[in-house]
């Protein structure tokens, strides 16, 4: 009886220790989905639903387009151009311009702005220069350019230069303001000449702010494209939408906006990787 009592004891487990389950099958793994694919079917369903407002007449197709017509007019354009153009030709005529514009804001901006925020006295005297410049709308050149500048590819770059230098300007002096006093006191009390401690200290630290103001930049300047190219054009995208507003080419319209948004986004990502290119300490203070 007694050694009954002992194996039965001995059978049981301890209070307070585990017993281990027999090992079953494995779980199956989930599958997830990829984040990228979330985009192409927003993209997708944004088609579908389009194509649904034209095949079933919620909307007149003079007034919005199928995606079969815009399609046709894209092919018929790749073909026999328009009006006289290609449409490559008029995308590159619109990049062309952007870029000296853009290219120009950037070369006059950036050093202006990074010594405006390094002197005190720079920023007294032309800060509010900047200020002004800012809230104006672009179009408000328009007419001034033209008569100054003609009717040519300059009052456009011109018109571009002017949306996007004042915010270079802004956002590299803000960089400059923003850098971590510390920083400096450390690397004047270490020895550091004016030029290592622009080149080590300031510079770093500013340039995430300086990059996110190009691509703030960027976006206006592109913004203003089609105003850029409003009056007196032959060529560009922006002379596209207008020519054929003028002959009621909604397919068209449609076309070139299409075109305009997915340069857009392409600058927009180029802009990104070479923010993570040149400014990969982001995020690490």
């Amino acid at each position: 009886m007694v050694q009954l009592m002992v194996t039965s004891a001995a059978s049981r487990p301890a209070a307070g220790i585990a017993v281990a389950a027999p090992p079953g099958p494995a779980p199956a793994r989930q599958r997830r989905v990829p984040v990228s694919a979330f985009g192409v079917i927003s993209v997708a369903a944004m088609v579908l639903g389009w194509w649904a407002l034209s095949a079933g007449g919620a909307v007149p197709r003079d007034l919005l387009p199928s995606p079969g017509d815009v399609w046709a007019a894209a092919s018929d354009i790749l073909r026999n151009g328009y009006r006289g153009t290609t449409l490559w030709g008029n995308a590159l005529s619109t990049l062309g311009r952007l870029g000296a514009g853009f290219g120009l804001a950037v070369l006059a901006g950036v050093p202006l702005g990074l010594w405006m925020g390094s002197s005190r006295v720079t920023a007294a005297a032309l800060d509010w220069i900047i200020q002004f410049m800012r809230p104006l709308p672009p179009l408000s050149y328009m007419i001034l350019l033209i008569l100054w500048l003609g009717t040519g590819n300059l009052s456009k770059s011109a018109l571009l230069f002017l949306t996007a230098f004042p915010i270079v300007v802004a956002a590299s002096a803000a960089g400059v303001r923003g850098v971590n006093k510390q920083r400096l006191q450390v690397a004047l009390a270490m020895g550091a000449s004016p030029f290592q401690l622009f080149r080590h200290v300031v510079l770093p630290s500013a340039a995430p702010m300086v990059l996110t103001g190009l691509q703030v930049a960027l976006a206006a300047a592109f913004s203003t494209v089609v105003s850029a190219e409003l009056l007196a054009a032959t060529d560009g995208l922006g002379w596209m939408v207008i020519s054929a507003s003028s002959f009621l080419r909604n397919d068209v319209i449609v076309l070139c906006i299409l075109l305009l948004g997915g340069l857009g986004v392409t600058l927009a990502w180029m802009m990104r990787v070479l923010d993570r290119r040149l400014v990969h300490w982001r995020g690490r203070d």
